[in-house]
């Protein structure tokens, strides 16, 4: 039976026949909640706590990590912007530069990390679609963009050219 509370007089309703919402959750069988944030999570503190600070080691470790868990990874907020910058180009830049690129996440490069101001020109690095770049802008427009190995070298040389 199911009471009414209140101050009224207490009437008795009959509950037969009345379906109780969480009696079916009760009776299935539970699933495990899958929390893709912690596996992340779980993967990035694992290979920091192996490599520490060696950039190549994380390298290393990023190349045998499933693509899609990879570009997870270096899409987020778990690494900084020169862990993801060395795992592109694969060459380590001036201390300036790299103390700029360990300063911002992972998730800065969508938009672009300021690698150096060079004349009247800014070289920034973006990861878009799975693809590192080096973009050079004139603070208003990106001018031009070059990928690959020699990118960042290349960028420096259109700079110095068009100065």
């Amino acid at each position: 039976m199911i009471r009414r509370g209140g101050n009224e007089e207490e009437e008795d309703f009959p509950d037969e026949g009345m379906n109780d919402a969480f009696a079916e959750d009760e009776e299935d069988e539970y699933e495990e909640w899958f929390d893709p944030g912690a596996v992340l999570e779980d993967v990035a503190d694992d290979i920091l706590e192996e490599c520490e600070e060696d950039v190549a080691c994380i390298a290393a470790r990023l190349d045998g990590l499933d693509p899609e868990l990879r570009w997870e990874l270096l899409g987020s907020n778990l690494l900084n912007a020169w862990q993801v910058f060395f795992y592109i180009f694969r060459f380590e830049p001036d201390d300036l530069t790299r103390e700029r690129l360990e300063l911002e996440p992972a998730l800065a490069t969508r938009s672009g990390v300021l690698l150096e101001h060079r004349d009247l020109f800014e070289l920034l690095f973006f990861v878009r679609d799975r693809r590192g770049f080096i973009g050079v802008s004139d603070g208003e427009a990106l001018l031009a963009r070059f990928e690959g190995p020699e990118a960042y070298d290349e960028a420096r040389a259109f700079v110095d050219e068009n100065a």
